[in-house]
């Protein structure tokens, strides 16, 4: 495990999901750091050691190398450091990078190490916080590469929490933070976008009713029950807050009717939107307003968080139907 911990700083190729048909590792976070402050762990040598090496040298630029080493006796330099040449770079939003000289006695052939490369992405979330993508690209369905990506899924793990730990999100009830869910889809994300943004798309992957109209203040009401009385029936009422074509959708969204007063109230979904791998979309559900709810009016404080358990669990339940779907199911 030592050995997984030490190379997953060098080949930042995060644990995954998609199986042979989809070799790309990924993992994402949202942490409680601006891109600015994030950008600079990876930037700089101190950013490096935050992450646990106790050695790093960064010449930052295109061809550069980010050397590493976990012991702080060892010498940079020596066969036992980690080194990677950066790729291309977007200040505070993009930073690819090759893994060109592994530590002495890495566990698998370098030829299928160096057929691999990096890529980490971060988004503005606009509130301080910051959504990272780590991504490894390259692996084949050999063998060797899937125990390397393997190895990889438990010291990228590692390297991710450590980054988390690095910047704490200051959530003062857990139970009213926003939702955060994200699921791949077997489709286009122009195909994603329709089922999310007409009424033919959300009768088709949710199987209720739906009055959907993509403009600004247009209806986004779904009928989960049709046999209550008029206003109980599903989410009438929401609408639409904002879109880009492909991309994103904004709405408002209510509780269940059994929720009397936070019904009453209005929260906001954010649906986002990225092409992933061949015929691929990756998915990112971002249910908020629940802590705002209850700062305004603290006597329902604990309905509110009634109200974000409940959807917690029902947000995945969404996107799985919606893969579902895609998959022809």
């Amino acid at each position: 495990m030592r050995n997984a911990i030490a190379c997953s700083l060098f080949l930042v190729s995060l644990a995954a999901g998609g199986g042979d048909e989809d070799p790309v590792l990924v993992h994402e976070a949202v942490l409680d750091a601006p891109p600015s402050e994030v950008w600079k762990v990876f930037s700089t040598a101190e950013g490096w050691k935050a992450l646990g090496v106790a050695q790093a040298e960064v010449d930052f630029r295109v061809g550069g190398k980010i050397l590493s080493h976990y012991d702080p006796k060892g010498r940079l330099g020596d066969e036992k450091t980690i080194e990677n040449t950066i790729l291309a770079f977007e200040p505070e939003r993009m930073l690819a990078f090759r893994a060109t000289k592994p530590p002495a006695g890495f566990p698998f052939p370098k030829e299928v190490l160096d057929r691999t490369w990096s890529v980490l992405a971060l988004t503005d979330l606009g509130d301080g916080r910051t959504r990272i993508s780590l991504r490894g690209h390259g692996y084949g369905s050999d063998e060797a590469s899937r125990r390397m990506r393997a190895f990889f899924d438990q010291g990228n793990a590692w390297t991710l929490a450590k980054l988390a730990g690095r910047f704490p999100r200051e959530v003062p009830d857990a139970r009213l933070a926003p939702i955060e869910v994200s699921a791949r889809i077997p489709a286009a994300p122009a195909d994603v976008f329709r089922s999310w943004t007409t009424a033919e798309g959300v009768r088709a992957f949710l199987g209720v009713e739906a009055r959907v109209r993509l403009e600004p203040g247009g209806p986004f009401e779904l009928e989960f029950d049709p046999s209550q009385e008029a206003g109980k029936r599903g989410t009438e009422g929401c609408t639409v807050l904002s879109w880009l074509d492909g991309r994103m959708l904004s709405f408002t969204w209510n509780a269940p009717p059994r929720f009397a007063h936070c019904r009453e109230r209005r929260t906001v979904v954010v649906v986002e939107l990225e092409a992933e791998g061949p015929g691929g979309t990756r998915v990112r559900l971002t249910h908020q307003g629940f802590a705002e709810g209850a700062a305004k009016e603290p006597d329902h404080a604990e309905e509110w968080r009634q109200v974000r358990d409940y959807f917690a669990k029902a947000w995945p339940s969404v996107l799985a139907a919606l893969r579902k779907h895609a998959e022809g199911g």
